[in-house]
């Protein structure tokens, strides 16, 4: 992909996001973090293991409970980095954006971004790079 100098990259999932700006050329990528925001996943209620229950039994762990929950969560961290994009785009600040993410979180980011910010968007790639270096990003980018 030829990204322009300061083209955006949003790389994102429901824990994990990166804002990248390439201080490259079209022939040569050079992705520099703007911002990165990630759940602490130390934080997230109901990771802590369960022995038994004072009657002697084993507590319930309340997993279908906690993986709400932790949907929950996602979609919250998925919303801010929605409105942070749209800030950013409304402020003059974005120009041009190419988002990346996972099916899920691209469907989320897309129902809170306005027309105005998904006009922004020159491209969407569905990929789960958020763990991935920014080496394998420009990578990956160089190649499609």
């Amino acid at each position: 992909m030829k990204l322009k100098t300061d083209t955006w990259v949003a790389v994102c999932d429901g824990g994990k996001f990166l804002l990248l700006q390439n201080h490259g050329d079209v022939d040569v990528l050079d992705l520099r973090v703007v911002a990165h925001e990630e759940i602490d996943d130390s934080a997230q209620p109901g990771r802590k293991k369960r022995g038994p229950s004072p009657d002697g039994t084993q507590a319930r762990t309340g997993r279908a409970n906690n993986q709400s929950v932790e949907a929950i969560a996602e979609h919250r961290f998925v919303q801010s980095v929605a409105a942070e994009l749209e800030e950013r785009i409304r402020s003059g600040g974005i120009g041009a954006l190419v988002l990346i993410a996972d099916p899920k979180t691209l469907g989320l980011l897309r129902a809170r971004m306005s027309d105005r910010s998904r006009d922004a968007v020159c491209e969407e790639i569905d990929g789960d790079f958020a763990r991935k270096t920014i080496a394998e990003v420009e990578a990956f980018l160089a190649r499609h």
